[in-house]
């Protein structure tokens, strides 16, 4: 059965499906909510990252977008983003940039996930805060495959089939609508005054790691 028919991605399974129109299709959608999602979140970034003396970018973070399968489609279909031939050799954060990550499409999804206390601390409240989170999560809907596998753990020689591309970019799609009242919540946040002191709430629950979202 050719991959992109159906069947579960395994590894040595055809690569057909990078071919198919579907593929392409899934591809641009996902990379497009990956730059509207960027756009936010690098606006909290920007004022945060340039300061932190140990900042989250590691090089196991970066090499996804080239070993994962997907990630690597994405970011090739986008073309924003030239790999290291070495990148396999490299101990550094390849994909940061002066202007922080330049890894602008097929990025590991928890760096969007995941959320430092420094960065919820910058934002205007509680509400803000949780648009934020749930804004960062957007693309977790699209990481877990019907059948339960997840599309970040795919590995060099895996493939996608047509149910896969289905559900990526109708999970995308999805997700998609939901980022223009996110980001409103995150830009506008509504303030309750709270009796006896300021509208702005405490900074909450502690943020989740890496682990928590696997």
């Amino acid at each position: 059965m050719n991959a992109v028919d159906g069947g579960a991605a395994r590894a040595g399974s055809s690569q057909d499906w990078k071919q198919s129109p579907a593929a392409r299709r899934a591809a641009r959608l996902y990379s497009s909510l990956e730059r509207r999602m960027r756009a936010v979140i690098d606006s909290v970034a920007a004022r945060v990252c340039p300061s932190c003396a140990s900042p989250c970018c590691r090089y196991h973070y970066c090499r996804p977008t080239a070993r994962n399968p997907w990630y690597a489609f994405v970011n090739h279909v986008a073309g924003t983003f030239e790999v290291p031939e070495d990148w396999e050799r490299r101990r550094d954060a390849f994909g940061l940039g002066r202007g922080g990550c330049e890894i602008r499409a097929g990025r590991y999804v928890f760096c969007y996930s995941y959320n430092c206390p420094r960065m919820l601390a910058a934002l205007p409240g509680d509400p803000a805060r949780r648009a934020f989170e749930e804004l960062s999560d957007l693309l977790l809907a699209a990481n877990r495959l019907p059948e339960g596998r997840l599309l970040h753990e795919l590995g060099p020689g895996d493939s996608l089939t047509s149910d896969h591309l289905r559900h990526i970019e109708t999970a995308t799609a999805a997700a998609a609508r939901r980022l223009d009242p996110l980001t409103e919540g995150i830009s506008h946040p509504p303030r309750w005054p709270r009796p006896g002191g300021s509208s702005h709430g405490a900074l909450g629950d502690r943020p989740r790691v890496l682990s928590d979202k696997t």
